[in-house]
């Protein structure tokens, strides 16, 4: 009887001590869904954000890296809730939120510091109001980089394209480029875009260059030409609904966290030079062109701007006077015409 209560004692003790060790609630974990790889400053930018919440928010949350090559089916999933944050681009949402695509409007800027002001000062709240329509909060617009043709062959002017088989992505800033160079588009997702150029499907698209450089198209179709047609800025969603939901102190750690967008717009520029250099010494193609020659290349797409924003529809008119507006009030204040 003695070693029966010794034994009793002593497994209770033990079960004390288990449950004084355990967490009154288990850590929750959230996933982050994105088409970036390692390998890609785009992932750092990523990363930098997860880890520094997960420094933050001590034992209530845990955020996760999840590669989802599919854009388009990665937002599906955000709203839906199976996954909750997602890492894109506007041209990745268009499905959701096609007006999204009139940030990509082809040769809209003069500069990297026109484009950030207006973005972060004009574009920016007038897109938070379409992506919570949808079910997502924006919370942070920052830096992809600029699209640039991506070809099998050196397709160095807009005439190349004519009639040439050219991937052709859900946004409709891809679909009226590809139309006004007279290419024959093929609308696809990522997922599809390398197997179809090494079976030939297709000969080539755009992509922005440290997206471009960590795929297979790097090798499928290693000229890369720098028209600079249009600009992909990045973009972090959230589940809005979990969003709202969220404690104030958890949420306010989890917007603070973020990376600052200017950083993150010079760590996507800084970090293009060097890794367009990797590439060449492996036996890759960057062509440079003069202004003249990109010059040539915006003469036949950008008369393409009002139909585009017609196609895409809804408020898609009230994105681009916004954006307008911002670029006179730019302009104005920076005294640059």
């Amino acid at each position: 009887m003695k070693t029966l209560r010794r034994w009793m004692l002593t497994a209770g003790l033990s079960l004390m001590t288990a449950l004084a060790a355990t967490p009154a609630s288990a850590q929750e974990t959230w996933k982050l869904g994105t088409a970036a790889q390692p390998g890609s400053v785009l992932y750092d930018i990523v990363m930098k954000f997860i880890n520094d919440f997960n420094a933050a928010s001590g034992n209530e949350l845990k955020l996760e890296y999840q590669l989802i090559g599919n854009e388009q089916e990665m937002h599906q999933q955000v709203v839906r809730g199976r996954i909750q944050l997602g890492a894109s681009s506007f041209a990745g949402g268009s499905i959701l939120v096609p007006e999204g695509a009139v940030f990509n409007t082809p040769y809209l800027w003069r500069n990297d510091e026109e484009r950030a002001w207006v973005t972060d000062n004009f574009g920016l709240p007038v897109a938070k109001k379409l992506y919570a329509e949808k079910g997502l909060e924006l919370i942070l617009v920052a830096d992809v980089g600029w699209n640039d043709m991506v070809c099998k062959n050196a397709c160095l002017t807009p005439d190349s394209l004519k009639g040439q088989k050219m991937r052709v992505s859900p946004s409709q800033a891809s679909r009226i480029v590809f139309k006004q160079l007279g290419a024959n588009g093929v609308q696809m997702p990522l997922t599809e875009f390398w197997p179809g150029l090494q079976s030939g499907l297709v000969v080539g698209g755009d992509l922005p260059f440290l997206f471009y450089v960590t795929t297979p198209a790097a090798q499928s179709a290693p000229h890369y030409v720098l028209t600079r047609h249009y600009h992909h800025p990045s973009t972090f969603i959230i589940n809005k609904g979990l969003f709202d939901g969220m404690k104030p102190e958890l949420r306010a750690k989890l917007l603070k966290a973020l990376p600052d967008a200017n950083w993150a717009r010079k760590q996507v520029a800084d970090t293009e030079g060097p890794k367009m250099k990797e590439f060449v010494a492996k036996g890759g193609f960057v062509h440079q062109l003069t202004d003249a020659q990109r010059e040539a290349w915006a003469a036949v797409i950008r008369p393409g701007q009002a139909e585009m924003v017609q196609a895409i529809g809804g408020k898609a008119q009230e994105v681009m006077d916004a954006l307008n507006n911002g670029k006179k009030a730019w302009a104005e204040k920076f005294g640059k015409k």
